[in-house]
């Protein structure tokens, strides 16, 4: 119908109906799009220039209307219809359209009887059934309704001509109604009409046309009833698949399949032991096995096998993943052993021990560092920028469709869905099933998919293995992802995920796809970030080390600070002749040892002393040569291990001594922090060399 009013008489009606008709088969054809989408710039332009809006709107309206007039008129009224479902679009297509173009309504050029003795056009319709008209103008002559009708036959005329014969066995009418077609394709898809219009009326499930038989085909009944019961069968399978999490099923009218050779990768089956069953894919399960090649007799691999590949089609999109990586050589992509294409058919892969990455991180969640994530990371990278040189795009990148070869090593896999883009710059997809979770924006909307798609899909994958193998979008729909994208809505960032890291996954999340880095630089920039890591974690162990030694010798098991350095102006509290501290300097914290044996660092009792009269400050080194055992050491009052008790030392010094010390406390204190201020101003160099050259001035002025 809509390719009806396209050719005969879109360009004659009203603008607004033309935009309407339009969006309701945009809305149709892209049944994932949100209402809002078209606004973003990028959506339009995809619309624009790589769908065709002649596709859409006929050639009239977008000639007489600006461009920039016109995307405001077709966003205006797309959004009429955000809520519509293709069925619901389809219907409110017919509605609109009624009013003025009879689609209901079919007209064909024909001849009654069996010659062409009166030419007319056969018109059918609901509201005409089967009649007839000699002229344009004139009114239909009704030659039967749909409920009379009882058989349906068509068939080639006996003459040379070989014109398309349709018979309609009437009820009541001694003879049948004979009609005949310019062709047998015409006679057929007038039969095939009127059939739908009398199962409707009746309510008949059954078909009302006898089907003309051909040749040979008593003979073999079953070959096209078994292929048909393949076909179902496979669709079957199909659909239990994309009740998953994570794929969704995919319809296009367009699928189609190259089949290069295989023969130079063809294995044969008697040098292969199979063995276990470690997975299943798409198709069949995949084993563990042994390919005794002459090279190496005992090489382990891993081998996928199709359950319904008896159907050539099946057998096709099997193979489709083996023929992509035949043409690949990279230490991070799965390498292609061989193939097996006679039944039962069989892909040789090389085996990743380790097996799936999404696993391993959730079996080694607490094992597994920063530094090995983002090597992975990494890895996965250089396999997606060599893949972006051979313009390949995988449509598949996530967790799961990575192996892990060694704890240090992972290789990407899964090529099922990759596909070569030859001279365009994108991939439209056929019908299938799509990780709609991890596909970009425009890849859902419009099935496109290009390397900023795939840039995409890396930067979802990268969140999962940040995430330990979770699952992007847990407990969303996949109806519902592509809303929550166009509302700018992103993943969040992974815990103890570098910000630097998550930074580069958001741009991998740009809407707009040529605002996404290409997988070259997101390599070079992963590779800082991985040496940036690996630095940090070294520094981390130095730290941890340097801790260690710190603790054990700690005699005391206390948490006091190292002695303070001399500052200039201030006497040393180290020195070999004996230093007896000024009553300011007693009253620092107590950073050092207090003894009390008596010597040349004895300290007189003084007024005011909160120390007693055998209390000195004594030097690190001085300290660790003493034994406990061998001094009497004065004990204070301590609580809670090491906290000096001074509630009972209140007592001793009067309220205006405790005063006066307090202040000179915070004297000092100020001090300390201007001397350390400009101490920190010299250590810069601006300072250093102005100061360099305030002295070299100086100079200069003293003379010799």
């Amino acid at each position: 119908v809509k390719n009806d009013y396209m050719l005969e008489i879109a360009d004659q009606v009203d603008q607004e109906i033309a935009l309407k008709l339009g969006c309701l088969e945009i809305r149709r054809s892209y049944g994932e799009m949100r209402g809002n989408a078209l606004e973003k710039k990028s959506n339009y332009e995809v619309l624009e220039k790589d769908v065709g809006l002649r596709r859409f709107f006929p050639k009239s309206l977008l000639d007489s209307v600006k461009a920039k007039t016109l995307r405001k008129l077709i966003q205006q009224t797309f959004r009429q219809f955000a809520n519509l479902n293709r069925e619901e679009s389809i219907l409110k297509f017919f509605e609109i359209l009624s009013p003025v173009y009879r689609f209901d309504k079919e007209c064909f050029k024909c001849a009654l009887g069996s010659s062409w003795i009166i030419s007319v056009e056969l018109a059918i319709g609901p509201e005409e059934g089967i009649s007839y008209l000699t002229d344009k103008g004139a009114n239909p002559t009704h030659l039967a309704d749909f409920n009379q009708v009882q058989t349906i036959q068509y068939s080639n005329s006996e003459d040379k001509d070989r014109k398309g014969m349709l018979q309609l066995k009437i009820a009541g009418a001694p003879e049948p109604l004979t009609v005949t077609a310019p062709s047998l394709t015409i006679a057929e898809n007038m039969a095939d009409l009127i059939d739908g219009y009398c199962r409707l009326v009746n309510g008949a499930t059954q078909s009302f046309i006898i089907r003309p038989q051909k040749e040979g085909e008593r003979a073999l009944p079953s070959i096209p009833k078994l292929a048909n019961n393949e076909k179902q069968g496979v669709r079957s399978h199909t659909v239990s698949v994309s009740e998953t999490d994570d794929y969704a099923e995919i319809i296009d009218e367009e699928d189609t399949y190259t089949m290069p050779s295989t023969r130079d990768y063809e294995i044969q089956r008697e040098r292969i032991e199979l063995g276990r069953c470690i997975g299943e894919g798409q198709f069949g399960d995949v084993h563990q096995g042994v390919y005794m090649s002459p090279e190496n007799p005992a090489m382990a691999v891993a081998i996928k096998t199709c359950k319904n590949c008896t159907s050539d089609s099946v057998r096709e999109k099997f193979l489709q993943e083996a023929l992509t990586m035949r043409q690949f050589d990279h230490p991070h992509i799965v390498k292609l052993i061989g193939v097996i294409t006679e039944n039962p058919v069989w892909i040789i892969m090389e085996l990743c021990t380790l097996g799936e990455l999404r696993s391993f991180l959730q079996v080694r969640k607490y094992s597994l560092d920063l530094a090995s994530l983002i090597l992975y990371a990494y890895q996965l990278s250089t396999a997606l920028a060599y893949l972006e040189s051979k313009r390949f795009v995988h449509r598949d990148i996530a967790a799961r469709n990575v192996l892990v070869s060694a704890t240090d090593c992972v290789k990407l896999g899964d090529f099922g869905l990759s596909r070569y883009m030859e001279d365009s710059t994108y991939y439209k997809a056929s019908k299938g099933k799509l990780p709609i979770k991890w596909m970009a924006p425009e890849s859902i909307n419009f099935r496109r998919f290009t390397s900023a798609s795939d840039v995409w899909m890396f930067g979802v994958c990268m969140w999962e293995i940040l995430m330990h193998g979770v699952k992007p979008f847990q407990g969303v729909k996949n109806n519902d992802v592509i809303g929550r994208i166009e509302n700018g809505e992103r993943l969040p960032m992974p815990p103890n995920c570098p910000p630097t890291l998550y930074s580069l996954m958001t741009k991998c999340w740009a809407y707009d796809p040529s605002r996404r880095p290409r997988f070259t630089e997101l390599k070079a920039q992963l590779s800082t970030i991985l040496e940036e890591e690996k630095l940090q974690q070294e520094e981390r162990m130095r730290m941890e080390s340097r801790r260690q030694v710190t603790v054990s010798w700690d005699s005391g098991g206390s948490d006091e600070a190292p002695p303070k350095p001399s500052r200039p102006g201030y006497p040393s509290p180290r020195s070999s002749e004996g230093f007896y501290p000024s009553p300011q300097h007693m009253v620092q914290p107590n950073h050092y040892q207090v003894s009390g044996y008596p010597g040349s660092h004895g300290i007189p009792a003084m007024a005011g002393s909160i120390y007693p009269g055998q209390a000195s400050l004594l030097d690190q080194a001085d300290s660790w040569n003493h034994r406990p055992q061998e001094i009497s050491v004065w004990q204070p009052n301590m609580e809670d291990s090491g906290t000096l008790d001074i509630r009972g030392m209140g007592q001793v010094l009067p309220t205006h001594l405790m005063e006066e010390r307090l202040i000179r406390q915070q004297q000092e204190m100020e001090e300390d922090q201007r001397w350390l201020e400009k101490e920190e101003r010299f250590l810069k160099p601006d300072v250093r060399l102005s100061r360099s050259s305030i002295d070299r001035e100086d100079g200069g002025l003293q003379g010799p």
